[in-house]
């Protein structure tokens, strides 16, 4: 059996390999490389490491050693925000230099892609063998298999409402307990 935190260290090693070598091609000053380097490498890490021992992990040892999952709150969506609207309010203000800065932002993105080797390729499908066969069966089974998704869709509607039940239910519940160990309490 395989250690996890094998795996997470050679694939970090690679993973350094490759910011290295980007970073190597930027213009960023050796301290800013180092800080890059750095918050690459742990945020890569801590990823990979949740990934690996949620997918793989077979033991509730190694369950354990893998960090908690962060949860989102309200008050982190609203800081989000305030800063998504700090930073329109800025580039209403000054538009020149916004477009400035998102244009040095798409040309370093795409330098850092083509100093990467991303390669997208299309890969064309041959259909040639296909036929086709319009077969009282298989408008049949077209028939059979959109009858089995409305049921489908049915139950799914139909699951949200007894999820959405199930939830408000567990609410009433939770403040009726919270209620009476304040009742018990004073």
């Amino acid at each position: 059996m395989v250690n996890l935190d094998s795996c997470v260290a050679e694939l970090a090693e690679s993973f350094d390999a490759v910011v290295d070598k980007s970073l190597a091609q930027s213009e960023a000053s050796q301290e800013e490389r180092e800080l890059l380097r750095e918050k690459f490498r742990t945020a890569f890490k801590t990823n990979i490491e949740l990934g690996l021992a949620t997918v793989f992990a077979q033991t509730d040892s190694a369950k354990e050693h893998a960090p908690p999952q962060t949860e989102v709150t309200v008050d982190d969506l609203m800081l989000q925000e305030g800063a998504l609207l700090r930073v329109v309010g800025r580039r209403n203000r000054y538009p020149a230099k916004a477009a400035s800065l998102l244009g040095m932002t798409l040309k370093k993105n795409r330098t850092m892609l083509k100093g990467l080797k991303v390669n997208i390729t299309r890969e064309k499908v041959d259909l040639s063998g296909v036929t086709e066969n319009h077969s009282e069966v298989l408008e049949n089974c077209f028939v059979k298999v959109n009858s089995d998704l409305k049921c489908c869709k049915d139950l799914v509607v139909e699951n949200m409402d007894k999820t959405s039940r199930l939830i408000e239910s567990y609410k009433i519940l939770r403040n009726t307990e919270e209620a009476c160990l304040d009742d018990m309490e004073s």
